[in-house]
């Protein structure tokens, strides 16, 4: 399943995480930044949003991320991101489909999980439901190359999964079990206690 395209995503998405760490970590942003090498920052931050850039330098990102936000800080970004992302003009419209599809569920929104993948990355492998029950789900990447299939990137990956809980206003987590060509994702969810004065 392995693809010969090299492994390219879209701008955007990278920008979208310096984004959502100038909204929630200003002030480890610029230490986020300074780790990365001078040429891949300028290129994440100064590419057009139309450009596909290196999937490499979204992983140099993460990596960047972990070491200063640690593990909770980066999947908070990562999620945070990925929210941003489904209120936004490219995934927005795919998500409105999605919903009108399947319905504001977790398991009918990860069915459509692959096209928003196959949407943002280029021969970066693909991602699948491999199947639902109740309130759980289990989704596949499979094809990464080896530069992508990193426990900490997967990490990230399993974090933007989560952006589904928000949509459908639900809570639950996603963890991800790496393989070497990517991973496997385990989502559960539950229904958000009300709040006082809510029905």
């Amino acid at each position: 399943m392995s693809s010969d395209r090299p492994a390219r995503l879209r701008a955007t998405h990278s920008q979208g995480t310096v984004h959502m760490l100038q909204a929630l970590e200003p002030a480890r942003l610029p230490a986020v930044l300074a780790r990365l090498d001078p040429a891949v920052r300028r290129g994440i931050l100064e590419a057009p949003v139309s450009d596909r850039i290196p999937a490499a330098w979204d992983v140099a990102l993460v990596r960047a991320e972990l070491e200063v936000l640690g593990r909770d800080g980066l999947r908070r970004v990562a999620r945070g991101m990925m929210v941003d992302a489904l209120g936004g003009p490219q995934l927005g419209a795919l998500l409105s489909a999605a919903l009108r599809l399947f319905g504001a569920t977790p398991a009918g929104l990860y069915r459509w999980a692959g096209r928003a993948w196959g949407h943002v990355m280029e021969g970066c492998g693909e991602l699948r439901l491999e199947r639902a029950e109740g309130t759980e789900a289990w989704l596949v990447v499979e094809g990464m190359p080896a530069e992508l299939a990193d426990p900490d990137y997967l990490e990230a990956v399993a974090a933007a999964l989560e952006a589904v809980f928000d949509v459908c206003r639900v809570e639950g987590d996603v963890s991800v079990v790496p393989r070497p060509d990517g991973g496997r994702f385990h989502a559960r969810w539950r229904a958000r206690p009300a709040r006082p004065g809510e029905r």
